[in-house]
């Protein structure tokens, strides 16, 4: 048990740090968490497939900003100078993050257009 209490402290500890330390990852979870539970509040009662699906498309979000974050953080500490290909590095995972920002908004706007 201890083990498995180790294993997931460090990923915790991750997401904690971001948390407190990284305000794109702090934008990302409370305002787009809370277009998610207004919509919820908003609209009807969703079937289970439907409130599934938006907190994938959530958590996607989520979980790429984290990359970006964790990706940006490496490679300052790795190359703190200005380079060309770090730029292009940095400029393609924040390129992730608005991709699934954008599945987001599609998945809202799909599943809500026809409830107005």
């Amino acid at each position: 048990m201890k083990k498995i209490i180790t294993r997931y402290s460090h990923p915790i500890r991750g997401i904690l740090y971001a948390l407190r330390n990284d305000r794109s990852y702090r934008t990302q979870v409370y305002s787009i968490g809370l277009v998610v539970v207004a919509v919820f509040m908003y609209f009807e009662p969703l079937a289970v497939w439907e409130v599934l699906f938006v907190l994938l498309a959530y958590a996607l979000v989520l979980i790429t900003e984290l990359q970006n974050s964790a990706l940006e953080a490496a490679l300052d500490r790795l190359h703190p100078e200005l380079h060309d290909m770090i730029g292009k590095s940095k400029d393609m995972a924040a390129g992730a993050v608005l991709t699934a920002g954008l599945f987001l908004l599609i998945v809202v706007v799909a599943l809500f257009v026809g409830r107005l």
